[in-house]
C-alpha cells in the first residue's frame, strides 16, 4: 500500500504522478499501481483525486493522457473518480483514451472529440525531415512504422507523410526536445561495452501522439472505426491483469545450484538432478519451466533455463537445434486489455521438434498477449511461460490473482506462474534480448 508524508502530501502526490513520464517503463507501471491504491485510500482519496485530475488536465500529449488512464486500470472501484470529472479534465482526446474509458467505466462511456483531433491534410510539398525519418523506428517500436506503411499500401494515401506532419505540428506546439542517447541511465563504461536499454524519452510521446492523430485523420478519410481501434492498441500503456503481477522471493530450495552451473567446466547433468531433487516437497506443484536469474554479483547479465519436455521413447536430440524448450505463440486477448479468459487452443503438431531420432514436445509455451501493453514490453518481453492447452483434457482458463498467473481447468488449479528477479534492470547486453533475461518464470503443471 502506498503512503505519503502528511506534511508534504500534495507535492509527494505530484512527484508520484510525474513518475508516469519516467523513461524507465517499469517505473511508470509501479507508479500507476501505487497511485491507484492512493485513490482507493480513505485517508488520501480526496487529495489524490484532485492531484490526478489536475495532472491529467495539464497533459500536452495524447499518449500521456493514456498513461493517466492507466492509473485507473490499477484503481479499485471504490477509489474511482467520477466519469464526468475525468472526461472534463482530458484536453487531448484520442481513440485509445476512449477505448480505455469504456473498459474502466462501461461500454459507451467515451470522451469523444478525437475525430477532429488532428492537423488536417498535410500539404503536398511537406517533408517530415531527417530526424523524423531516422528515429521513427527507434523511439517507438518498428511495428508502428509497419502499420503506417501497410495503411499507406492498402489505401494509396501518403500516411507516412501525414504521420510526419502530425509529428512536426506537435513539435512546434510543445517545443519538445530531440531526444538523444540516454547517458543518464547508461554510463560510459556500459556504453563502451555495447550495453543497451529500453527507455521512453520525450520523443516517444511525440511519435505516439502523432500516430494517434494520424489514425484520427485516417478515420476522417474513411478508415473503419474497428480498424482504427485495433491499430490504436499499440498505444495501450499496460494490460489490466498483468499490472497485478508482483515478484516473489527467490525460493530457498534453489540454494546456489544455479550459480554452480555457471562455474567453468561445471558438470551440468548432476547439478540439474540436484536442482530437481532440491525442490521435492518444497512446492505444491511440479516445476516444469524455470528461468533463473544468476546473482548479479557474479554475472551481471546471465540466467539459467531448465524446462521439461515430452519425448518419444527413441528420442535423441539434435545438438544443432536449440528450440526444444522455449517456443513462442501469440494470444489475441478476448477483450484486448486483459490477460484472462480461456487459453488459446494450440495444436501440438505445430510445436513438435524432430531430433536425430524421434521427436519432442514442450510442456510450456511462451504466450505473448496481443496487445501486451507498452509498459510491459521490456518486463514480459519473451512472453509468459505457461503450460500449453494440449497438456489437459479440456481448455484451461487464465486469471491473474494473488500476484501470480493461475491456470484453472474447471474447479481444479492445474498451473501457476510466478516471477522473481533478484536484480531487475532495463539494460541488456550486446546480442541479448530484453531485461526479462534477468526475470524468473516458474510455470507449474
Amino acid at each position: 500500500m502506498a503512503s505519503v508524508a502528511h506534511s508534504h502530501t500534495d507535492s509527494t502526490l505530484r512527484m508520484l504522478l510525474e513518475r508516469l513520464n519516467w523513461p524507465v517503463r517499469f517505473t511508470r507501471w509501479l507508479a500507476a499501481r501505487e497511485f491507484g491504491e492512493l485513490l482507493a485510500s480513505s485517508t488520501y482519496n480526496k487529495r489524490a483525486t484532485a492531484a490526478f485530475l489536475k495532472w491529467l488536465e495539464a497533459r500536452q500529449f495524447e499518449s500521456q493522457v493514456a498513461s493517466g488512464l492507466a492509473v485507473l486500470f490499477c484503481t479499485p472501484e471504490r477509489g474511482m473518480p467520477l466519469f464526468s470529472d475525468v472526461c472534463a479534465h482530458i484536453n487531448r482526446p484520442s481513440i485509445i483514451a476512449d477505448v480505455m474509458l469504456q473498459h474502466i467505466y462501461g461500454f459507451g462511456r467515451r470522451r469523444e472529440g478525437w475525430q477532429n483531433a488532428h492537423s488536417g491534410l498535410a500539404p503536398a510539398s511537406f517533408k517530415p525531415g531527417i530526424y523524423f525519418d531516422d528515429h521513427k523506428g527507434a523511439h517507438v517500436p518498428q511495428i508502428f512504422v509497419d502499420y503506417v506503411e501497410t495503411l499507406e499500401r492498402n489505401t494509396g494515401f501518403p500516411f507516412m507523410q501525414q504521420w510526419g506532419y502530425e509529428w512536426r505540428k506537435l513539435m512546434d506546439a510543445t517545443g519538445s526536445p530531440h531526444s538523444g542517447f540516454p547517458y543518464y541511465f547508461i554510463g560510459s563504461r556500459l556504453q563502451r561495452s555495447g550495453i543497451m536499454g529500453q527507455f521512453s524519452q520525450t520523443q516517444c510521446d511525440v511519435y505516439r501522439s502523432a500516430y494517434l492523430r494520424t489514425l484520427a485523420f485516417a478515420v476522417s478519410q474513411g478508415m473503419s472505426l474497428g480498424d482504427a481501434v485495433y491499430r490504436s492498441l499499440l498505444c495501450l500503456p499496460l494490460n489490466r491483469d498483468l499490472s497485478e503481477i508482483r515478484p516473489i522471493q527467490r525460493p530457498r530450495w534453489l540454494r546456489d545450484i544455479p550459480e554452480q552451473c555457471c562455474e567453468p567446466n561445471s558438470a551440468l547433468e548432476p547439478l540439474a538432478r540436484e536442482l530437481i531433487d532440491a525442490r521435492n516437497g518444497q512446492e505444491s506443484m511440479q516445476p516444469v519451466h524455470l528461468a533463473i536469474p544468476i546473482r548479479a554479483s557474479l554475472y551481471e547479465f546471465a540466467d539459467l533455463s531448465v524446462s521439461a519436455i515430452m519425448v518419444t521413447d527413441d528420442f535423441v536430440p539434435d545438438p544443432n537445434d536449440e528450440h526444444y524448450f522455449d517456443q513462442h505463440t501469440g494470444w489475441i486477448l478476448p477483450d484486448r486489455v486483459s490477460f484472462r479468459g480461456e487459453m488459446p487452443e494450440k495444436d501440438p503438431a505445430h510445436f513438435r521438434v524432430r531430433g536425430q531420432q524421434g521427436w519432442s514436445l514442450p510442456i510450456c509455451l511462451s504466450l505473448w498477449p496481443d496487445p501486451a501493453g507498452f509498459w510491459h514490453n521490456d518486463y514480459f518481453s519473451l512472453g509468459l511461460a505457461l503450460p500449453a492447452t494440449y497438456n489437459f483434457p479440456r481448455i484451461p482458463v487464465i486469471e491473474c490473482a494473488d500476484e501470480s498467473i493461475h491456470v484453472d481447468a474447471g474447479s481444479e488449479r492445474v498451473g501457476r506462474s510466478s516471477i522473481w528477479h533478484d536484480h531487475w534492470t532495463p539494460l541488456y547486453p550486446p546480442g541479448g534480448e530484453y531485461p526479462l533475461r534477468l526475470t524468473h518464470r516458474n510455470a507449474n503443471a
